[in-house]
């Protein structure tokens, strides 16, 4: 039993020595309030479109949960891509499933300089099933859509909290 308490005590010594913070809560965390009022403070733009919309309500939704309101000190202009690659082919050439492919490239850029404060590219596949039934398929397109659009917005969300979260440190 001695041992099994010593690598614990020795494990959270080391652990408390290299820096490791939990990415949600606790100071300088995505739950940190400067940096929860920093991302509600990010004015999105650039997202046009039926799928654009969707991404741009979902980062909405990811930036600012609570509805605060904050003036913009940021801008996050965002450049969307969609690719469709097939899947599963089967030996008579028909497409029987769909890979969609959610490319975001964004640049974070201070209001009022326009200076590029972080940038980087969120990426995010989904698949989705074709029955050769048009409101089927593209209900289950549609679909996809939602979920890539998600999984993007949310790890843009990640990527800018991070940036902050490195940021605030070095200050």
């Amino acid at each position: 039993m001695l041992p099994r308490r010593t690598l614990l005590l020795a494990l959270a010594a080391a652990l408390g020595g290299c820096g490791f913070r939990p990415m949600y809560g606790g100071v300088g965390g995505a739950d940190d309030p400067d940096i929860r009022e920093r991302l509600a403070a990010i004015e999105v733009r650039g997202l046009d479109g039926r799928l654009g919309q969707i991404l741009r309500n979902e980062l909405l939704d990811q930036l600012n949960p609570v509805g605060a309101q904050v003036s913009a000190r940021y801008l996050l202009p965002v450049q969307l891509r969609r690719f469709a690659a097939a899947l599963g082919i089967q030996l008579d050439n028909t497409v029987t499933r769909y890979n969609l492919i959610l490319v975001a490239r964004f640049q974070l850029r201070e209001r009022g300089t326009q200076r590029v404060v972080y940038q980087s590219i969120a990426r995010r596949e989904a698949s989705y099933n074709v029955s050769q039934q048009p409101f089927a398929d593209l209900t289950a397109e549609q679909n996809a859509e939602r979920r890539a659009a998600r999984e993007v917005s949310n790890d843009i969300r990640t990527q800018l909290a991070v940036h902050f979260a490195r940021e605030a440190d070095v200050t």
